[in-house]
């Protein structure tokens, strides 16, 4: 109230009169806050003056669900806190595990604990770790993390049996194996390995020559004499 139009007479004039009331309009206040703590937009403004809306607030990690109560269309006659309202936004960890056993996905709410997941396998290969750190909390994005891997080696072992030496092979799992050339054993005939010589190497093995004894035959020559039978025997029998 600031007065009146015109001054209140200090007696009764002699005729009706109205007087009207002055008034300044009061300023009142909206404060907009994310949360509890933080404020986003101050609007001060005369009472009854339109209030243009601010535009939405962002969170990391959350969606905006509004207001905790209506924005008002004009200034009301006090003043305000309106604080807006979050949904708490979910996000998947996904483990490309490149050919290792299946890793399931975690889906989670946002900044929530995370439970690592057991090492994926692969056949022929170590688990080097992931190419990124599982984050110990639920970050605010979708997040693929992939499994580095490490080749095996692995040895296949020849038992010749008594037969001239084979070098053992060590190989990269899944590489392609040379045949070694056939070992040789005095009085014996190489068949073969058992079990035979894998294409390509996949775990360590040992192969054992397989061998078929030789015979041979003493012919007695005796120059004009009786005539002496030949002799056909294994080799080494007596």
């Amino acid at each position: 109230f600031t007065g009146w139009d015109r001054e209140i007479p200090a007696t009764m004039p002699a005729e009706n009169i109205t007087i009207t009331a002055k008034w300044d309009a009061n300023q009142y206040t909206i404060t907009f806050r994310i949360d509890e703590r933080t404020t986003m937009a101050v609007i001060e403004q005369d009472c009854d003056s339109v209030i243009t809306k601010p535009i939405d607030p962002t969170k990391v990690g959350y969606t905006f669900a509004g207001w905790d109560k209506d924005v008002p269309a004009t200034m009301p006659a006090e003043n305000m806190t309106i604080t807006a309202k979050w949904r708490i936004n979910q996000y998947t960890i996904t483990f490309d595990t490149a050919g290792g056993s299946d890793i399931a996905s975690i889906t989670q709410d946002f900044d929530t604990a995370i439970t690592k997941p057991k090492n994926p396998s692969k056949t022929g290969y170590s688990f080097a770790g992931w190419d990124k750190d599982v984050p110990a909390n639920m970050p605010a994005e979708n997040v693929t993390i992939t499994a580095k891997w490490t080749v095996n080696q692995y040895t296949i072992t020849f038992n010749t049996v008594g037969g001239s030496a084979v070098n053992s092979i060590t190989q990269d799992f899944g590489s392609a194996i040379t045949e070694p050339n056939a070992p040789t054993k005095v009085g014996h005939t190489f068949l073969g390995w058992s079990p035979s010589i894998p294409e390509t190497i996949t775990e360590d093995i040992t192969c054992v020559a397989v061998w078929s004894i030789n015979q041979y035959t003493i012919t007695f020559d005796t120059a004009g004499g009786s005539a002496i039978a030949s002799i056909t025997q294994d080799f080494d029998t007596a």
